[in-house]
């Protein structure tokens, strides 16, 4: 069996409202082991992006225990959580988020460039991941001369560049219409076949059914969905 990638553990998430607090994560417990291809599935207002921002080191829980390649994320500064998120994190939006004015390989290369790596082997790097996602004849276009799934297909490429841990996708076919949608599921299959952990936060089941488990959030409250049927 593979390991443990990240271990939660009563997990609580309030936040002040005037003079009230609302109490968004519930307790949640959360196993995720290398390799594995997870959906979180959840209604709007449920608690998924706030479960998915404490997953990615954006933010932190209140109170409970997140484990993350066995180190306790509660204890880590602010300057290592920001490495975390640059080494380990792959981050894919429900919007590309791309950089207009650059080209699809320069939006690829951001996260080598903040990371210090050289012009010569960013550029490499982010060549082969262009290709890897089916973009080789695109890498001079910016992202208006793109379509909506090619625009995607960049965000994944530059979410994979820095040869991350985890892939943590917040929506990824939400703005596609659903023959696009599901060729960024495919892509994401594909990822998921090469050993690629890699958890997906949806509110459509039929997204979520791509993955290999499913989990269901509702009101703060997660609870196992077991193994998805096939797509």
């Amino acid at each position: 069996m593979s390991e443990l990638f990240l271990e939660m553990t009563n997990i609580n998430k309030f936040y002040t409202m005037g003079e009230e607090q609302a109490h968004i994560l519930k307790n949640v417990c959360l196993k995720v082991r290398e390799g594995e291809y997870l959906s979180i599935l959840g209604p709007s207002g449920s608690g998924k992006s706030t479960l998915m921002n404490i997953i990615g080191c954006l933010d932190t829980a209140t109170n409970g225990s997140y484990l993350l390649h066995g180190h306790e994320i509660e204890d880590q500064s602010e300057a290592e959580l920001a490495r975390i998120r640059s080494k380990e994190i792959g981050f894919v939006f429900q919007n590309s988020q791309l950089l207009p004015r650059l080209t699809a390989l320069k939006n690829v290369e951001l996260p080598l460039i903040y990371a210090g790596i050289r012009p010569k082997e960013r550029r490499e790097r982010a060549r082969e991941m262009l290709v890897r996602v089916g973009l080789e004849d695109r890498m001079e276009h910016r992202p208006n001369q793109l379509s909506g799934g090619q625009q995607q297909r960049v965000a994944v490429a530059r979410a994979l560049v820095g040869n991350p841990s985890i892939l943590l996708a917040d929506e990824p076919t939400g703005a596609l219409d659903q023959k696009t949608g599901h060729q960024i599921m495919e892509l994401f299959q594909e990822l998921s076949d090469e050993g690629k952990t890699i958890i997906m936060i949806t509110h459509d089941m039929h997204i979520a059914a791509f993955a290999k488990r499913i989990v269901h959030i509702i009101d703060g409250v997660l609870t196992e969905g077991g193994a998805a049927a096939d797509a």
